[in-house]
Order: structure tokens, then sequence, then C-alpha cells
């Protein structure tokens, strides 16, 4: 019987690596046709990559910048515009923590969507904890066309929102209560902070064609597999890893760590940190999750303008 067992479990194991590497094989060509259309790579990468994929990803909103729209009063009496701007350093410093992710999404009707990317968490002693591998599914209905891939940063404000998060799946507007962030700085932005309006805030931008509203729920997964494999612990659950009872890789994941201290505005090494990005800001916009979708905006912004933080 146990032979029998055992013989099972080979065979399952065999199947798993089988499959993993049939999935690896494709994700390669997916993520280099995502690169050539100047987007991050959705199909789901080892953890080192994901990590420094996040790292690119929190420097164009914190740090880059994106195309927003402003104005637009109740009575119309701010004609509407758009600048740059980006994810204030005060959200960063009081969140319980990120999700960080990248999704290609389409749909005609019917849509769906699908990608990778972490969750990190502050620590009990305040520091940033490793990463924990996450997947994204979505499927909706709704009145839409086309595709595109976008970049989310989820900011975590509460026990509440991490709790959604760390759950083996969890949905945001689901278990996950969500809203559109804050931009911009001064007293707005610390009311919005210390009030904790929401328990979760989202920032996403996105490029490409997509028409309509989109009404479903983001589906968070936690990478069991991955994890396991990235820090060689069998069953390693994402709690313990936010909690910061595990450790990656020597050097695995120096640029997310540098690039978080550096969204916060604290001390950093500029030189561990990703380069700028090379597309103009105008490339860019900021959009409300499961609202409107993608729009082309006029390239009006001035590429060399950047909000380094000094080390």
């Amino acid at each position: 019987m146990a032979s029998q067992q055992s013989s099972k479990a080979s065979a399952w194991a065999k199947t798993k690596a089988s499959s993993k590497s049939w999935f690896d094989k494709i994700g390669v060509p997916v993520n280099k046709i995502s690169n050539k259309l100047g987007a991050e790579a959705f199909w789901p990468t080892s953890l080192d990559k994901e990590s420094d994929k996040a790292a690119r990803i929190l420097r164009s909103f914190c740090i880059d910048g994106f195309m927003a729209e402003q104005g637009g009063g109740k009575h119309g009496n701010d004609k509407k515009h758009k600048s740059l701007d980006r994810i204030p350093p005060e959200v960063i410093r009081n969140c319980k923590g990120l999700a960080i992710f990248t999704v290609m999404r389409a749909g005609l009707h019917w849509s769906g969507a699908g990608g990778s990317g972490i969750i990190v968490a502050k620590t009990a002693n305040g520091q940033w904890s490793p990463p924990s591998g996450i997947l994204i599914h979505t499927v909706g209905w709704g009145l839409m066309a086309g595709a595109d891939i976008y970049d989310c940063v989820c900011v975590i404000n509460n026990d509440n929102g991490m709790e959604g998060f760390t759950r083996v799946r969890g949905t945001i507007g689901g278990e996950i209560s969500a809203a559109v962030g804050p931009l911009g700085g001064g007293s707005t932005v610390d009311s919005e902070v210390f009030k904790r309006q929401a328990p979760v805030w989202t920032y996403t931008k996105s490029k490409g064609l997509y028409v309509g509203v989109q009404v479903d729920g983001t589906v968070i997964v936690e990478r069991t597999s991955e994890n396991e494999r990235f820090y060689g612990v069998e069953k390693i659950r994402n709690k313990q890893i936010l909690a910061g009872e595990v450790q990656p890789p020597m050097g695995s994941v120096v640029q997310l760590w540098e690039m978080l201290q550096a969204a916060e505005g604290r001390d950093h090494d500029q030189n561990k940190i990703p380069p700028p990005n090379e597309k103009s800001p105008g490339d860019h916009e900021l959009e409300k999750p499961r609202e409107t979708s993608n729009h082309e905006y006029d390239e009006f912004a001035d590429t060399s303008e950047r909000m380094d933080v000094k080390s």
C-alpha cells in the first residue's frame, strides 16, 4: 500500500513538473510580445523577476509619474485638464502593505483577465517584508470590446484589507473593499491618509484598446508553489512570508526593497533602484478600476520632469 501511494505521489510530482515546464515555455514568448508593446510582462514568472517588475511599476507610479485628469467641479466651473501626477509618499509610508501586479484583459461582451505580481507588508518592526507571489483572474460581463495590459498598485490601509489579500483567494470589490486612491499632496492627502476611507486604494494605468465598463471583480490567488520553490520551504503560506518569518535568497529582492524606501521618501541607494522609464509620462493614464476603460491622451508632458527622491 505504501509503495502504491509513493508511486502515485511520484507520478503526480512528474505531472506537475511537466505542466510547469510547458507553462513556462509558453510564458517566455508571450511576455516578450508584451515587452515589445511597451508593457510589463503579465504571464507569471519567478518571484525574483516579479519583484524586479514590481520595483519598476512602483517607480513609474511614485517617481516618474503618470498623466491624470484634474479639475471638472460639480458645476463645471473648473475646466478639466491633464497633468503629471504621482502616488504621494505619505500614502506609501502609512500603509499596511502593497499589492503590485500586471494584468492582460480582453473581451467582447464577456471579459477575461489574467496576470501576476507580488504582495509585501509592513512587519512588526516597521520594515518591509519579503514578497509573496500572487496570480490575478477575472471573468465578467459588460459592454466592452478589445484588449489591453495594465499595471496596478493596491495600497492596503488596514488589517481588514490585508486579511482580504492574504486569503488563498480574495476578490477586490467582494471581500476586499477598494476605492480610487488620492493624488497630489497637502491637506487633502493628509485628510485621506488619516481618515482611512477605504481598506484598499487602487492606482491603475493602461495602454491599449479597451472600451466600455468593467463590472467584474479582480480575484487575487496565492502562488503557493512558487513561494515554496523560491523560499525553499514546503507549505509556506503568505502570512508567514509577510510576517518576515522567512528570508529570500541573498540579493534577490534588493531592488524592490530599495524602491519601497524611495517610494516612502526615505533614504535609499539611488544606484539600486530601477532606472527612469524611457517612455514619456504622457504614454500613461490613471483610470478608475471597474469603470471607464482606456482613453488615448495627448502627449504633452515634459519628459525631463522627475521627482527623484534625494538619498
